[in-house]
């Protein structure tokens, strides 16, 4: 029984500072800052209200492929092997207001900056 309270404190404390990203950092930084870190440009940016602006960045990424598919011949299933990786799309939004970063999300498989 001490085994699984020990798994499971481990598993709540890896959850926890899974999302201590350094793009959480980010967030006070200068819109100048926030480019520079990104690494480009960004690929849309819309004003949203007067001195609030949404920057999003767009890359896209290669992921193994998750799909299992079984073939059925003469009365027996099998699995049929992995069809390699796919590509996917990471979507990393920045609200900026007033030139400052004040928020972000991210969509897909987006790796960690």
């Amino acid at each position: 029984m001490r085994h699984l309270a020990l798994l499971a404190g481990l598993a709540m404390a890896a959850c926890a500072s899974a999302d201590a990203t350094p793009k959480k950092a980010m967030v006070g930084a200068d819109e100048a800052t926030l480019v520079a870190t990104m690494g480009r440009p960004p690929d849309v940016s819309v004003e949203t209200v007067p001195g609030t602006r949404r920057l999003q960045w767009r890359q896209p990424a290669t992921i193994s492929n998750p799909t299992l598919a079984y073939s059925y011949s003469g009365g027996t299933i099998r699995p049929l092997p992995h069809t390699g990786t796919a590509t996917a799309l990471c979507l990393t939004e920045w609200t900026v207001e007033r030139g400052v970063a004040t928020d972000y999300r991210e969509e897909g498989p987006c790796p960690a900056r």
